[in-house]
């Protein structure tokens, strides 16, 4: 009797969470890539094969998860990456954990890289302007403390 009966659920308008809200945009890029934009903070878990573009906003995060993996570019005022990215990431505050690994140039104004991480690429840190400072270094100086 009680066997094989379901209950059947109704879903109702307003009992439905949205995963993307109407800040997010999907449009092409300009070398026809998909570029995701957008205004708020954002958790990645997926697979995407495009750019994420983020405001420089201080309240616009965007957390890579650790399963994540993005064929492109990333940037936003903050970003966090626990997964893959085989692109360029750009952000005022990057924090690279242990699990990341990282294919790309990496420009910031803050950087925390965690032992274990794997980054390849060039680093540049942004001045006052928001661009990358590329100009050359100077050799690192040793000091005896």
């Amino acid at each position: 009797m009680f066997f094989n009966r379901r209950k059947s659920v109704r879903i109702e308008d307003g009992n439905l969470n949205t995963l993307v809200d109407r800040s997010v945009t999907l449009g092409l890029g300009a070398n026809g890539d998909l570029v995701f934009h957008f205004e708020k903070s954002l958790r990645f878990d997926g697979r995407l094969d495009g750019s994420l573009q983020g405001t420089p906003k201080r309240d616009c995060v965007v957390v890579i998860g650790p399963s994540a993996v993005i064929n492109g570019s990333v940037s936003a005022h903050s970003v966090v990456v626990l997964g893959t990215v085989h692109g360029n990431v750009t952000a005022e505050y990057i924090e690279i954990r242990e699990s990341a690994r990282v294919s790309g140039d990496v420009s910031y104004v803050r950087l925390e890289i965690h032992q274990g991480s794997h980054v390849e690429g060039r680093m540049f840190r942004i001045e006052g302007s928001g661009q990358p400072d590329t100009s050359p270094q100077r050799p690192a100086q040793t000091v005896d403390a």
